[in-house]
């Protein structure tokens, strides 16, 4: 092998050792024996731009197994990426660009946030699978354009393996036959607790086989030679790969192939046997210059070569009077979704009324044909959920461009492989019933943390599902989305309240959930679909005198404005609030919420779900009228009563409470 690798290999090690070292704590272990694949990705195959890291063609590199970040940074400042050696020297630190786990855009040079074991892997997915959209988008208007072309690479450890997100999005990568998608799988059997023999037996390469996957494994991970005959095999491929590393964990340190080297740090009579080991004599923290002007020549000489055939190509694409191919490129270049959707523009009958679900069918097919962005799918559950775009069919290899993506039941993966996607610039959206939506948290949490703007579609809210029993009775789940920061849910009440929400949510940058009712609800009068960006809004108005306020929110808006004139023939004059979108209302100033909910008021509030987030308006804990318990099976409406939720039940305490 050439010397200059060897040395640049053995500095990265020696690097990574100096960065948890200072830290006093990381992972030493995946840094040592994935140092030389590092290494020979970045230098030999992966198209890297250290001087312009926000390149849109750039290969994007996944680290699922996000415990790898010490080699990483190391490998990023080494190849000239803005990643400085006083970042290096206060890895884990408050305000560095060296976070322990890898945080988007955190430094530059990370693709994605990870940290959960097999969310890179979905996430990587989902990059390929955006990908290959968006290449197919072009490649329609302009076939020989190859303007989106890169390789998804993602690493991966023992724990990314055994995760059921990994198995889910393995399984879904394979089906849809995703290219230019590459796993690195660091395969030391060791995992923070032991060996990992104990919980993966599997045959790996017949099992990945099966799923469509090229395999290839290699027992010596240290030939940077092999490595990148392996890398540029899988490039090849027509078909998802993975590259299995047989390595021992911690090689060469004194504790090499024991879990103890999996996470801490080594002793300083360890690092200094490993640097003299390797030839190592530099001052912590520094690398040679010889090093920095390989590694640099290595990349430049490469990849330099093939910007500038990708230049050609994107020059000549400028020049084609193509309203279609510029919107494309607008997206990949300034990486934000744009749209003209004004719900103002649908007139709807007042004799109006459906199932919520129904007409959230007809506003999703109304805004499809109006972007190619705009896509998505369901958890198996897309016929029942009502969310297909135009007619069943599906995304595939062979049907690139089709909008409506089947996710199967992999509820995990789905939102891992939606924030690939998004990170691309799609708009993309993905459903199931409202139940299962804690089956999404890690998910939906990440899509909070990188403040992605992807829309979460759950069906089936609350105790109007009972016909199939507690177990499918989504009581808690509410609750449950409102608590994740950074995630604006919406829970609509008619077709005007949901049109509304749509216009809010294409035009937002943040992340988004849509809670849809099966009911079957009119037009309500005083709806209005321009006040669902207030979060709340006076949907009826006291007549004369304010006796009392119900707020409201999705089908009990439909009772609590019923409530209101019904107690108005009783000499009481209430005020109905509904309320879309909780946390958007809290976003408003306070002229606007005390203009909504005035104080020394008595307000009351009506919701089928958990009681927890109402405190802060309702007068007492006994205003709050609520289901803050599992339901029954049986017909909705004997549920309904049997829980005192019924609309008598209702009237009769809002008017108890008023008087």
């Amino acid at each position: 092998m050439n010397q200059n690798d060897i040395r640049a290999v053995n500095e990265l090690k020696s690097l990574s050792m100096d960065i948890i070292n200072k830290a006093g704590s990381g992972n030493p272990g995946i840094c040592l024996d994935m140092a030389a694949v590092m290494y020979t990705l970045f230098t030999k195959v992966a198209n890297v731009f250290p001087k312009n890291p926000s390149f849109f063609n750039r290969d994007r590199i996944i680290l699922s197994s996000a415990h790898i970040t010490p080699l990483y940074y190391a490998m990023l400042c080494m190849a000239g990426y803005p990643i400085t050696k006083d970042d290096l020297m206060n890895f884990r630190r408050l305000g560095f660009s060296t976070p322990g786990m890898p945080e988007l855009n955190n430094p530059v040079g990370v693709d994605a946030m990870t940290g959960i074991a097999g969310d890179g892997v979905a996430t990587a997915v989902g990059y390929a699978l955006g990908r290959r959209y968006i290449s197919s988008l072009i490649q329609k208007e302009e076939e020989k354009l190859q303007l989106l072309n890169f390789t998804t690479y993602c690493f991966l450890s023992d724990a990314d393996m055994v995760s059921g997100t990994s198995e889910e999005a393995f399984s879904f990568a394979g089906a849809q036959n995703l290219e230019n998608l590459i796993f690195l799988y660091d395969a030391n059997n060791m995992m923070a607790e032991g060996s990992s023999q104990s919980v993966q037996k599997e045959d790996l390469t017949k099992k990945f086989q099966s799923k469509g996957f090229y395999v290839d494994s290699l027992r010596d991970s240290s030939n940077i030679k092999e490595i990148a005959r392996a890398l540029n095999s899988a490039l090849h491929q027509k078909k998802p790969a993975l590259l299995i590393f047989q390595n021992i964990i911690g090689k060469d340190s004194f504790n090499e192939g024991k879990n103890i080297v999996h996470s801490g740090v080594l002793s300083f009579d360890d690092i200094n046997s490993l640097k003299r080991k390797y030839n190592i004599f530099l001052p912590p923290f520094e690398i040679s210059k010889d090093t920095v002007i390989h590694v640099n020549s290595e990349i430049t000489s490469r990849v330099d070569k093939r910007k500038k055939k990708w230049d050609e190509q994107y020059s000549r694409a400028k020049t084609i009077n193509s309203t279609y191919l510029n919107s494309i490129l607008s997206l990949l270049e300034e990486g934000k979704f744009t749209s003209d959707f004004d719900s103002s523009n649908y007139k709807i009958n007042d004799g109006y009324r459906e199932p919520l679900i129904e007409s959230n069918y007809k506003v999703m097919n109304l805004i499809a044909p109006r972007t190619n962005f705009f896509l998505g799918g369901s958890a198996g559950l897309s016929l029942s959920c009502q969310t297909l775009l135009g007619g069943a069919n599906y995304q595939d290899d062979k049907n690139p461009l089709h909008k409506n993506i089947r996710f199967g039941t992999r509820e995990r993966a789905m939102a891992y492989i939606l924030n690939g996607m998004s990170l691309l610039g799609l708009k993309v959206f993905g459903s199931t019933k409202l139940v299962f939506a804690s089956e999404m948290l890690s998910g939906i949490r990440a899509t909070a943390l990188m403040n992605l703007p992807v829309t979460y579609i759950f069906t089936h809210d609350s105790v109007y599902n009972s016909e199939e029993g507690p177990i499918r009775t989504a009581v808690e789940q509410l609750s449950f989305l409102r608590s994740i920061p950074n995630l604006m849910v919406y829970r609509p009440a008619d077709i005007l309240e949901l049109l509304g929400a749509w216009e809010v949510i294409l035009r937002s940058e943040k992340p988004n959930a849509l809670v849809i009712s099966t009911n079957s609800i009119p037009k309500l009068p005083g709806s209005n679909s321009k006040a669902v960006q207030y979060g709340a809004y006076i949907i009826k108005k006291e007549v004369s005198h304010l006796d009392g306020i119900i707020i409201a929110t999705g089908s009990e808006v439909v009772s609590a404005m019923q409530i209101a004139f019904d107690l108005q023939k009783n000499g009481l004059d209430i005020r109905v609030v509904s309320m879309p979108s909780l946390d958007t209302f809290l976003l408003m100033g306070s002229n606007y919420r005390e203009q909504i909910l005035p104080r020394n008021v008595k307000t009351a509030v009506i919701e089928a779900g958990k009681s927890d987030f109402w405190y802060r308006f309702a007068t007492s804990e006994e205003f709050i009228l609520s289901i803050s318990d599992y339901t029954y099976s049986g017909n909705y409406l004997e549920v309904l009563q049997k829980m005192e939720f019924d609309y008598d039940s209702l009237k009769m305490k809002i008017e108890t409470l008023m008087k």
